[in-house]
């Protein structure tokens, strides 16, 4: 008797070829469709080919979908995630952004939004982000001193990242061991989240099939919860924080009530009986909160060191308006003074702009939603996807798109006076959109653009960023996964600056 895997292969290929064929039986003008198959030896998301997809890359028509059509709730779910506690709980667990449009997203995200990310308590974090960035900053001094100067920057980003992430999610006070345990077993998650998918969409079969690798996700679920969980109680016995302290993100979800209805298959908008989140919820928003702040913000901050790598004579103008605000001897770049800094935002600017560290946006359409393209209506179930790196190089809009231009947003350029809020629904023009669209954009824009700003203005006036050689040669080709990440990590040749004035307080506590 033949066994399940040997089955599988036949099986798959008969259903792509079905697949292939209803989709070229219902075409729709000017849309690409394409089948979602996910790399996985020679086994592929088998289901992808039973599901109508089209990518939407005229940003007028993303415009119209995702803002206006989503403005009154509609068009707002997302497709099936392959998060680790939505898989795991068999769909009973969601986080922000697997949550169908509903109750409980409405509850979960504005507590982040109002709370965590509220520029009020944004400030509060700045004693955090001075101890990430001057451990950062240490820790590139002391590769810098050897190894001919070359730094492995992206780990050491990765690394003052996370940590930073850990301080906001749990407090201050978390060993520093128990920070980088949760930062493997975040690592190791995120890199099974591509053979997640099959599971998330047929979780049956694909458990009975794969078991190994079915009990190596609970293995890694069982002991993100192992290592999430005493953290999470230990902030339950504290009911007040004391005046000034910033709150822990987990501190604003123990005691939020959420409505009952986020089982159902659309997340619900009837009144529902309010309760408190569950351990497997609390455990799942943390891990999305420390992922989605650690993984695309590392991401993104590599992309434009790289480019300021590649561009030293833009690197140098960075570094002459950073001097020309703050000063030789201040001890850092303060995040009051990045606001004045228009040739560092312009920096920042165009990097999102070439390389979103989100590859794509997606929307399922239900049977609720009345969308429309090219005059005819979207059926039901079908995924939509938003490339977001080539809605922010439409060759309507940027000239010599492809290039790397920050003059672009300064004054006379085409991308002066851009604002990444337009994307949220206020007036104004849609460019680009690196953080999505609509009422499901990232919640954390805000947040990303300070860390990026005040991080990168730091690095840049600590270290001369040059090309180092052979495999340590930056190379800008993109790795596209769940996200946008250099293909090749990070590395660079830094020399240091300023070695006198700021030596003795690179490691002291602020």
């Amino acid at each position: 008797m033949l066994a399940m895997q040997d089955l599988l292969l036949p099986v798959t290929l008969l259903v792509l070829v079905v697949g292939i064929l209803l989709r070229r039986a219902r075409p729709i003008k000017e849309m690409q469709t394409r089948l979602a198959a996910v790399k996985w030896g020679l086994v592929r998301d088998f289901s992808a080919a039973l599901r109508q997809e089209v990518i939407v890359t005229d940003r007028v028509s993303a415009h119209h979908l995702l803002v206006r059509v989503g403005a009154g709730g509609a068009f707002c779910n997302r497709p099936p995630t392959s998060a680790a506690s939505f898989v795991l709980s068999r769909q009973r667990h969601h986080n922000i952004s697997s949550a169908p449009y509903g109750s409980l997203w409405r509850a979960t995200r504005r507590n982040l939004v109002s709370e965590i990310f509220h520029p009020s308590c944004l400030r509060l974090y700045a004693p955090a982000r001075v101890r990430a960035l001057r451990g950062l900053v240490a820790d590139l001094r002391e590769q810098c001193t050897s190894n001919d100067g070359v730094a492995l920057a992206a780990e050491s980003m990765h690394a003052a990242m996370f940590g930073l992430n850990a301080t906001m999610c749990f407090g201050d006070d978390v060993d520093a061991g128990l920070v980088r345990a949760m930062a493997d077993n975040m690592e190791e998650l995120i890199w099974s989240v591509v053979g997640m998918r099959v599971f998330a969409a047929l979780p049956a079969l694909t458990r009975l099939i794969y078991r190994e690798r079915w009990n190596k996700l609970v293995a890694l679920r069982r002991q993100q919860e192992e290592l999430y969980l005493p953290l999470i109680n230990a902030r339950r016995g504290r009911r007040r924080r004391p005046s000034g302290e910033a709150p822990a993100y987990v501190d604003t979800l123990i005691d939020l009530l959420v409505g009952d209805g986020r089982n159902s298959a659309y997340g619900g908008n009837a009144p529902s009986r309010k309760q408190t989140l569950t351990d497997g919820e609390l455990v799942g928003l943390c891990a999305e909160f420390l992922g989605a702040g650690t993984e695309p913000l590392t991401a993104e901050l590599q992309w434009i060191m790289a480019n300021l790598v590649k561009h030293l004579d833009v690197q140098e103008a960075v570094r002459r308006e950073i001097e020309a605000v703050v000063g030789l001897e201040a001890d850092e770049v303060g995040e009051e003074d990045l606001g004045r800094m228009e040739y560092l935002n312009a920096v920042l600017m165009e990097a999102l702009r070439l390389h979103p560290s989100v590859p794509a946006v997606a929307r399922q359409v239900m049977p609720e939603d009345h969308v429309v393209l090219d005059g005819q209506r979207v059926t039901a179930g079908t995924i939509v996807q938003f490339p977001l790196e080539r809605l922010g190089r439409d060759k309507t809009t940027w000239a010599n798109p492809d290039e790397f231009q920050p003059q672009r947003f300064l004054a006379g350029g085409r991308g002066y006076g851009v604002s990444l809020v337009a994307a949220a629904g206020s007036a104004g023009e849609i460019k680009m959109m690196p953080f999505g669209a609509g009422r499901r954009m990232c919640p954390g824009m805000g947040v990303a653009m300070l860390h990026l700003a005040y991080f990168v203005a730091n690095l840049v006036r600590e270290f001369e960023w040059t090309e180092a050689e052979g495999e340590m040669v930056v190379d800008l080709e993109p790795h596209v996964e769940f996200l946008n990440f250099m293909k090749r990590p990070l590395r660079a040749k830094l020399t240091l600056r300023n070695k006198g004035a700021r030596a003795s307080g690179a490691s002291s506590d602020p």
